[in-house]
């Protein structure tokens, strides 16, 4: 095959834009990261950005042919300037933080199709570093660590062979593994010593973030969240014992007082009323509730999803442990928790439960007439029936369970799918269809009450919880529910209409109760296999695995940290803390001091050497003669009477053949280490 065949079909060897070979597989190799990088950013880019980004990685790997045209600097310098006014034309659409990850997105795509000089290259491997630091932004969970954590070593091996003319990749990668493993005890060391510092900066809110629950319900709304099973949040008990039942496991997250005809949302005359009371200083039930000794109270602990909201969930009646809080929780007066900030990540939070202590109608008169506002905006057989029961029953609570008995004994079924209700939805639900998901029962319930002179209010939040262990409960969104809480005797009484449709909804989970109605929560093809019980293990062994990567690393705070060193020093003062954070320092520079402070290297031993010496060893041990400084020679004439005949001819041979070596081309090496390895056995057996 002539030359120039031969440079066109191994297109690698010296390229068009004076790339060499090490330089092209470095390319591919940081092509390869950011290939991993986009896919793991799917959330926040656009269709469009995803797209470029492809097609940049195609270009980039197919110009390192000859066959094949890298585009022109004008032509990318094009693609820039459109690439900016489409960001700008969408960009407020997606938000502040999910514009700059596009925006950084599209600037490493199009400079991938660039890169020809080391500055070049460096850029790029700065970017995409960016870029894994975006990512991180969304997700924490360990699996998201082990990704990037891949993705960092393929960026560091695209360095290294970038830099390694010459150098074997094998070489490459094994020098950024070493390097690897030796950063992982100063990682280890700057986590676990240097001082949890909150964040210098907020980070802008991403919009495109799933939140789960909203503060505004529609009948349909909790329904769509069934078909996701991403977590909402991990509850951790002191004790076994300290678990509530599956019954009891509601999850209190907003009170909904207002309702227009067919939306229920926070009222804004609640709203007013939580900043006035707050303006005057006065303090919330809650906070109250933690300065009496309570019996029966409950420690727990909440690992949350990020959600970008403020609002959280607990059981009820529960109050905040700010003490040990990274961010503040506040209790309003309808006994909801706020935190101070959104939850932009995962966060640990605590909190005291009072199983025993009442919800009380902490603003009297004010909370009674705004539960008992009804919208006239259609409904009108739910307002007559409601009207109808106050007649038939002289109190509330009569009232209450008339509704509940209805529920149970009505024909009404529980149902992820039920037919859409539009226009007068609750007298579609309660006179016609007699078919819903939670947020149908409870707001037609409240709708109801109301009608019929009883305060009543919904309740969004979750209920139910699987088990990962004897003391952790993991609450996913499918979780999400809805029930109504009514005020009598100046308590809020929790009632759950869903439950007198569906028993087991309460004591086994949204899913036993669908297979009762003959229907799944996300009827899949593979819906056989992962019910087996393989897969169900195998899924237990990842969310302990998350589960233990929130508690233990995304949950080691400044209280965290606080806690293990007073549990190692005592307590703690200034003089300790200076001393663990110099410590710290000097442990830090000792391992660098280790690393890369010039070494006394000892040259390695040749095969054959090393063979001589083992039989030496046979020999001391069999004669109980050293070597010591001796010659070769004088140790043999020494040792050979006190051996037999076949050990002195085999140890002779060894020591001939050696001596042979030093004065031999290196092509008899090989040979020689053979012929000196069958003396060595020789020697062995005959010395037993």
């Amino acid at each position: 095959m002539s030359p120039v065949l031969l440079h066109r079909f191994l297109p690698f060897t010296v390229l068009k834009n004076g790339l060499q070979q090490p330089h092209a597989l470095a390319v591919m190799v940081l092509c390869a990261a950011f290939s991993f990088i986009i896919y793991t950013l799917t959330a926040p880019l656009m269709i469009w950005v995803l797209v470029l980004s492809g097609c940049a990685v195609i270009v980039r790997v197919a110009g390192l042919s000859t066959l094949h045209r890298l585009p022109t600097t004008r032509t990318v310098n094009l693609l820039a300037v459109l690439a900016v006014f489409a960001l700008s034309w969408f960009g407020l659409s997606v938000g502040l933080l999910d514009s700059m990850i596009n925006l950084l997105t599209i600037a490493c795509a199009l400079k991938i199709m660039l890169v020809e000089k080391k500055r070049d290259f460096h850029l790029l491997i700065c970017t995409c570093l960016f870029l894994i630091g975006c990512g991180f932004i969304s997700s924490l969970s360990v699996f998201a660590w082990i990704g990037y954590t891949g993705i960092v070593a393929l960026l560091l091996v695209a360095t290294a062979i970038y830099h390694g003319a010459g150098t074997p990749v094998t070489k490459s990668v094994k020098f950024v593994g070493v390097l690897i493993a030796q950063a992982l005890p100063i990682a280890l060391l700057l986590f676990l010593l240097l001082p949890q510092l909150p964040p210098l900066w907020q980070m802008p809110t991403s919009k495109s973030t799933e939140t789960g629950l909203s503060d505004t319900v529609t009948p349909g709304d909790i329904a769509s969240l069934a078909s996701s099973s991403e977590l909402a949040f991990s509850a951790t008990f002191e004790s076994p014992e300290s678990v509530p039942d599956a019954p009891a496991r509601y999850w209190r997250a907003m009170t909904l007082e207002h309702f227009d005809g067919k939306t229920w949302s926070i009222s804004d005359k609640r709203k007013q009323a939580e900043q006035q009371l707050a303006f005057m200083g006065r303090s919330t039930p809650l906070s109250d509730l933690t300065e009496k000794t309570m019996p029966q109270a409950t420690n727990y602990e909440l690992i949350v999803e990020p959600t970008q909201q403020t609002w959280l969930f607990a059981l009820a009646p529960s109050a905040p442990d700010n003490l040990k809080n990274s961010i503040s929780v506040r209790s309003l007066f309808d006994f909801t928790l706020r935190a101070n900030s959104p939850i932009s990540s995962k966060k640990a939070f605590y909190f005291r439960y009072f199983p025993e202590a009442p919800i009380t109608n902490s603003i009297g008169n004010f909370e009674t007439q705004l539960n008992l506002s009804v919208s006239m905006n259609g409904n009108a057989e739910a307002r007559a029936w409601g009207q109808q029961l106050a007649k038939q029953h002289e109190n509330a609570l009569d009232i209450v369970n008339a509704v509940m008995t209805e529920f149970k004994n009505g024909g009404f079924r529980y149902t992820l799918s039920p037919s859409a209700m539009p226009v007068e939805p609750i007298d579609r639900f309660l006179f016609e269809e007699r078919a819903g998901f939670c947020a149908h029962y409870a707001g037609a319930m409240v709708y109801v009450l109301r009608a019929a002179g009883v305060p009543a209010r919904m309740v969004t939040g979750y209920q139910g919880g699987n088990a990962l262990n004897e003391t952790v409960l993991q609450i996913r969104q499918y979780d999400a529910h809805a029930w109504v809480e009514t005020l009598i005797d100046g308590k809020w009484l929790r009632y759950d209409p869903t439950s007198m449709a569906a028993p087991s909804r309460l004591t086994f989970g949204l899913e036993r109760a669908l297979e009762e109605f003959g229907e799944s929560r996300q009827p899949t093809i593979l819906s056989d296999f992962s019910n087996s019980a393989f897969f169900t293990t195998l899924q237990g062994w990842f969310q302990q695995l998350d589960y233990s990567w929130s508690k233990w690393v995304l949950g080691f705070d400044n209280a965290a940290q606080t806690n293990m060193l007073e549990e190692l020093l005592g307590a703690l003062t200034p003089q300790k803390m200076r001393a663990v954070f110099l410590s710290a320092i000097g442990l830090i520079g000792l391992i660098l001091a280790l690393y890369f402070l010039p070494k006394r290297h000892q040259a390695p031993l040749s095969p054959s050497h090393a063979i001589l010496l083992r039989a030496l060893e046979h020999v001391k041990a069999k004669t109980g003669k050293d070597r010591g400084h001796k010659t070769l020679s004088a140790y043999m004439a020494e040792v050979t009477p006190l051996l037999n005949k076949d050990a002195a001819m085999a140890l002779k041979q060894l020591c001939e053949h050696f001596e042979h070596e030093h004065y031999a081309g290196k092509s008899q090496q090989v040979r020689t280490y053979a012929i000196m390895k069958g003396h060595l056995t020789t020697l062995k057996k005959t010395l037993k």
